[in-house]
């Protein structure tokens, strides 16, 4: 080794807070016909999911020769449907005529027309036309903006374990959960998937892991009357981390549809008239908002100062006003906020000491996190306060026995508080204007 006058090691310590998703979506809903539960799988691009969640599945359990005129199958589809047959080369399109039972949990269907190649047992059948969960992907990327990424979780069409699918849930990064053309009814009267959808967004909030705060969102039913619909938010279901959506008769799956525009938006900004891309078949009378309104429903709505007709949603309101968070963006960004500190704070664990520079020194890493949010305008100021600094902040001298005893056993048990303070600006939901002439 040659002599050198200095020698330098070089290494990095430098360290990176863990950052967090503000908007992917979890959609569970029913699946395929004949396939039966699957697991979590995350989409980028709708498209991936309807390849992935097709309508029907479900495979051959008698060989099938050329110019056969029926199949044999474990499961049910109805008559017109196109279903495709095989894999590879062998690829084929057909189209059910009929089915009829076949004994032992079997079907018959008879073809419109007969096979073009065999098909050994096992070969697939797939009805390809997307399923509830595949199209609700698809409507919540069809927002503007859209949704970074989409999960799916397919529960069994015949016998839905919905309470298997939430525990499933419950390990996914996510922030919002949805259940695919699933509105909030009567139907079931007792366990509703919608009510344990509220119990698990809120149960994972206050028990999951770190990052793992999400908010519900559920529709409500058309077909019911508004005093039956406004009468579902109870119980559960009535929670600040539920949003529960009315609309007119649509061909869309509205919930998805208000995740998706929750999802392309940053967690402060307000929901408050931001469009979205459903049909509806008419709008809300005067009377009708008003009554949602008071019961922290929001609705679909096009207002006539807003040109081009459009629909946008008319409110951004939690399914609870208690505990002063009647605004879903209050909820996100304090999940936000939150995330940002644990991640900024976590450099100090098992680092900084229990005195004067060590506490500074976490004061300072805070600010680190809500810095950048002041000058964004997400918040107005912010303030920390650490109890213990305050008393190491003093000469020793003017300590009491008790302030004393107060640093001894912070520095026993290891334990610091904090408080943290935000100011928190939300912006204009509505504007009373008295208008007067005068001569």
């Amino acid at each position: 080794m040659p002599f050198n006058y200095v020698t330098v090691t070089a290494s990095s310590e430098l360290f990176a807070p863990a950052t967090r998703a503000f908007g992917d979506i979890l959609v569970i809903g029913k699946g395929a016909v004949g396939r039966g539960a699957t697991t979590a799988q995350a989409f980028t691009y709708p498209g991936e999911a309807v390849k992935a969640y097709p309508k029907g599945a479900t495979e051959l359990t008698v060989k099938a020769d050329e110019g056969a005129t029926t199949l044999t199958t474990p499961a049910s589809f109805p008559a017109g449907t196109r279903v495709r047959v095989g894999k590879g080369q062998d690829t084929e399109f057909v189209t059910i005529r009929a089915v009829a039972p076949a004994g032992g949990d079997k079907f018959t269907w008879t073809l419109e027309a007969g096979l073009t190649a065999e098909h050994p047992i096992g070969d697939p059948l797939v009805w390809e036309d997307p399923n509830a969960v595949a199209a609700a992907i698809a409507t919540a990327f069809r927002q503007t903006p859209p949704p970074t990424r989409v999960w799916g979780i397919e529960v069994d069409p015949d016998t839905p374990a919905w309470a298997t699918a939430f525990t499933q849930a419950a390990d996914v990064p996510v922030q919002i959960v949805v259940l695919a053309d699933t509105p909030l009814n009567g139907t079931p009267a007792s366990n509703h998937p919608v009510t344990l959808l509220a119990k698990h967004v809120v149960e994972v909030s206050h028990t999951g892991g770190d990052g793992m705060e999400r908010i519900g969102v559920a529709a409500l039913d058309p077909t019911e009357t508004q005093t039956a619909q406004v009468a579902r938010n109870a119980g559960a279901v009535k929670t600040d981390r539920m949003v529960l959506v009315a609309h007119k008769e649509s061909p869309d799956d509205v919930a998805a549809a208000v995740a998706g525009v929750i999802a392309g938006h940053e967690p402060h900004l307000s929901l408050l008239l931001k469009p979205i891309n459903i049909g509806m078949s008419g709008l809300f009378t005067a009377t009708e908002i008003q009554t949602y309104y008071d019961n922290s429903v929001n609705w679909v709505t096009s207002p006539v100062m807003l040109p081009g007709h459009a629909l946008y949603l008319g409110e951004g309101l939690t399914a609870s006003p208690a505990g002063n968070k009647k605004y879903i963006d209050i909820v996100r960004t304090l999940d936000d906020i939150g995330f940002r500190v644990k991640a900024a704070l976590i450099e100090a664990i098992g680092d900084l000491r229990i005195d004067r520079p060590g506490l500074r020194t976490a004061v300072t890493l805070v600010q680190s996190a809500l810095s950048p949010l002041v000058t964004r305008d997400v918040i107005e100021e912010y303030a920390i306060h650490i109890p213990l600094l305050v008393l190491l902040e003093r000469e020793p001298a003017t300590l009491t026995a008790e302030e004393v005893k107060q640093i001894g056993n912070g520095r026993s048990t290891r334990k610091v508080d904090m408080e943290v303070s935000v100011v928190y600006a939300g912006v204009i939901h509505q504007i009373a204007v008295k208008l007067a002439l005068k001569g």
